[in-house]
This record gives structure tokens, C-alpha cells and sequence, in this order.
């Protein structure tokens, strides 16, 4: 009796596991990949931290990012051509973007009043 109770333990435990293992996320999801950006020469300043206007991988259209770029300084008046190795992050906070970019290498950097949109519907920037 004592054997077929550690039995059945042991099946439930190996099950457990295995639905653990096929409903979880799988590492690939959360690797890093590397990204060319456009980054405007002016950026938003918000309460909490800066939002940049960036081309992404040879578009020619603007957006709005609101993640920050570790080890980046971005000089007002340069408009950068940058790497960025981009992280998605598990569990993000409220708030928080759910990509952790990090500046590899800064391609080029040019004088220019980049031409942004004036208007954007994305009013979560004004806030």
C-alpha cells in the first residue's frame, strides 16, 4: 500500500511537471535580438524619464518610444543612428515598457533638426 502511494505521488509530481514544462514560456521568447534606430535630434521629457521619436530598422515612418536606452546620452540638435540590443522583459512593472533596450554602438551621429510629426494621437506622452 505504502509503495503504490509513493507511486501515485511520484505520477502526479512527473505530470505536474511536464504541464509546467509545455504551458510555460520558453526562453526563446525572451532572448535578446539587436535593432537598428533612427533617433530624432529631440526627444520628449517626461515625469518619468525621456521618450524618444525613432525610426525602426529602415522605416521611413516616426514613433514614439517610451523605453530608455541604457548607456545612452542623447545631445539635443544630433539625430543618431544607433544599435540597440533589445530585451523583452517578463514581468514588466505598471507603467513600464516591456523591452529593456542597451546602446551597442552608436552608428552615426549628424547636426539636423529632424522633421518629427507635429501631432501624434499617442497622448500617453503628455502625460
Amino acid at each position: 500500500m505504502k509503495a503504490s502511494k509513493l507511486l501515485l505521488l511520484g505520477f502526479f509530481i512527473s505530470a505536474f511537471a511536464m504541464l509546467s514544462l509545455f504551458t510555460s514560456c520558453t526562453d526563446d521568447e525572451f532572448e535578446s535580438y539587436n535593432e537598428v534606430l533612427v533617433i530624432a535630434s529631440e526627444i520628449v521629457v517626461k515625469s518619468d524619464g525621456n521618450a524618444y521619436w525613432v525610426k525602426r530598422n529602415g522605416s521611413d515612418t516616426w514613433e514614439m518610444m517610451h523605453a530608455e536606452i541604457a548607456n545612452f546620452h542623447h545631445e539635443r540638435g544630433n539625430e543618431y543612428v544607433v544599435e540597440v540590443s533589445v530585451k523583452k522583459i517578463k514581468d514588466p512593472g505598471p507603467d513600464q515598457s516591456n523591452h529593456y533596450y542597451t546602446l551597442i554602438k552608436i552608428i552615426s551621429k549628424e547636426k539636423k533638426d529632424s522633421e518629427v510629426p507635429l501631432f501624434t494621437t499617442d497622448f500617453s506622452f503628455f502625460q
